[in-house]
């Protein structure tokens, strides 16, 4: 038996011994354990086999309840379609394949072994973009809202993104080969004899933006104040997360202090304290203790909201010698 005939039997051998078998032993078992009756049990047995692969637990009968089993399945589901309802087909031939990318999760998957930014995989440690983190969502929040094509070939490893913006049909922002080399829109089209009317402008939904703003809490500030220009109620929560994005948005968009967001912003003790500084403009006592954590945050609040010593925090801020230099210039110690 040679290599490759032994691969496609042990792979097949696998899947007789994984898949899980609609017989009335594994029926009654699963009507059983999990309160279910015979059309639920074999529908769940389907359900099953196509995600087992994927799954932690890959024994039917290894879950606690019927909740946990369906949230498992469910998961990998969801996982699933972020990555094939992701990427549209928008033409097809022989030799090449042309994708409206819609989602992060298919942007990684179909822009494997490419250096493209928007195609980089946080948690793949071999992936070769050697940058930090994954850049699609920003895109998206960017003013000109971006949306983005692959050309992936089918008879070579050529793959180009487009990314093709809002305002007006000729109007393109990046056009990049696998190695994020500059190249141009006409020598692809005539390479893979593709029309340009292929490459439509598709608004990004506000289920898009939202997604984006999970990701990127502070591109979703700048969203809303160069896009929105005003508040953007449904990201306020993801906006939350990030202490630098919830004091511009306090400060240039609300204009005022911003209570729900409070907790949260004094856990991030420099940005906590110019939200003293520029927004409170006075002490911010129930921010101080963390604050204080940071030996120059210490020293910024000590010099432009107490204007003066702060005693409290000498002890931390004698620790780092930079911040210590300047406190002691500051009040002539």
């Amino acid at each position: 038996m040679n290599t490759d005939c032994k691969l496609i039997w042990e792979s097949y051998s696998y899947k007789l011994i994984t898949e899980v078998v609609a017989s009335k032993a594994n029926v009654q078992r699963l009507i059983t354990k999990y309160g279910i009756d015979d059309s639920g049990a074999r529908a769940l047995i389907d359900r099953f086999n196509e995600v087992e692969g994927a799954l932690a637990k890959k024994d039917i009968f290894a879950y606690g309840n019927i909740d946990e089993l369906d949230g498992a399945i469910g998961a990998v589901t969801t996982e699933r379609e972020k990555t094939t309802k992701g990427a549209i087909i928008v033409f097809e031939n022989n030799e090449v394949k042309v994708l409206l990318i819609r989602t992060k999760e298919a942007s990684i998957k179909n822009g494997r072994k490419t250096k493209w930014c928007i195609s980089y995989d946080d948690e793949d440690d071999g992936d070769v973009d050697d940058g930090e983190g994954n850049a699609f969502y920003r895109y998206l929040l960017s003013e000109d809202e971006p949306i983005i094509y692959f050309v992936i070939s089918k008879t070579n490893n050529e793959k180009f993104s487009i990314l093709k913006n809002k305002d007006g049909s000729y109007n393109y922002e990046e056009i990049r080969d696998k190695n994020n080399e500059e190249t141009t829109l006409e020598s692809i089209l005539s390479k893979y004899k593709l029309q340009e009317s292929i490459f439509k402008y598709v608004p990004v939904t506000n289920q898009e933006r939202l997604r984006g703003a999970v990701e990127e809490p502070y591109d979703a500030m700048v969203y809303a104040k160069n896009v929105i220009k005003g508040r953007w109620p449904e990201a306020e929560p993801y906006i939350m997360k990030d202490p630098e994005a919830i004091y511009t948005y306090a400060i240039v968009i609300i204009k005022g202090r911003w209570p729900e967001a409070e907790p949260y912003i004094m856990k991030g003790p420099m940005d906590a304290s110019a939200y003293a500084k520029d927004i409170i403009k006075g002490r911010w006592r129930e921010a101080e203790p963390y604050i204080m954590k940071d030996a120059y945050a210490a020293y910024t609040y000590a010099r432009d909201v107490i204007k003066g010593r702060w005693p409290e925090a000498e002890r931390k801020i004698m620790k780092d010698p930079n911040a210590n230099y300047y406190y002691k210039n500051e009040f002539n110690l």
